[in-house]
């Protein structure tokens, strides 16, 4: 498969993968938190999030370069750790067994979170409100009122993140913060 196809398969995968982020919400604000509809919507989602975030990468790497790699590998990472934490609390796991877990996920996920963010908006290749939603996301947990709707920001980014790649329609401005734009 060439690479042009492979990096827009993984650009659907991740939209498909924010679409079941966000079907999480829903399924909590309907059934409750840690219902098996939420954790299986979450479960569906980090599996496709872990994918589509290479697929991000790709599609930008010749401007985001090492750092790039290393936050969409921080972000695959830490999306398959938070699929493993999802499915210990579905098959009910002994607390113990994971305790160390959830504090290098969130570690792990935030630096990728922030690198990422960063590095893509710096790009220039693809929506800057998707890449600005990277830092939303995670600030919204601790507002009382709106840390239900989280899970739909963190879908949204990757939504908006992936539809460009997946259908060919990347952006070409020039790169945020470049030497380009000191020397103009």
């Amino acid at each position: 498969m060439p690479i042009d196809k492979t990096v827009s398969v993984l650009g659907f995968i991740a939209v498909a993968g924010g679409v079941a982020r966000i079907a999480m919400t829903p399924a909590a604000l309907i059934w409750g938190t840690d219902s098996p509809q939420e954790l299986w919507a979450g479960l569906i989602a980090c599996w496709l999030m872990a994918a589509g975030s290479l697929g991000l990468f790709m599609a930008q790497s010749s401007r985001t370069g090492v750092l790039g790699l290393g936050s969409a590998l921080a972000l695959a990472f830490s999306n398959m750790m938070t699929g493993c934490l999802v499915w210990s609390t579905m098959v009910h796991a002994d607390p113990g067994a994971v305790a160390v877990l959830p504090a290098v996920n969130n570690a792990l996920m935030l630096a990728g979170l922030v690198v990422f963010g960063i590095v893509s908006l710096r790009a220039g290749l693809l929506p800057r409100w998707a890449s600005v939603l990277f830092f939303v996301w995670p600030l919204i947990t601790f507002v009382p009122a709106l840390s239900n709707y989280a899970a739909v920001m963190w879908g949204l980014s990757y939504v908006g993140l992936g539809w460009p790649v997946w259908r060919g329609t990347k952006e070409r401005r020039a790169p945020v913060w470049s030497a380009s734009h000191l020397i103009q």
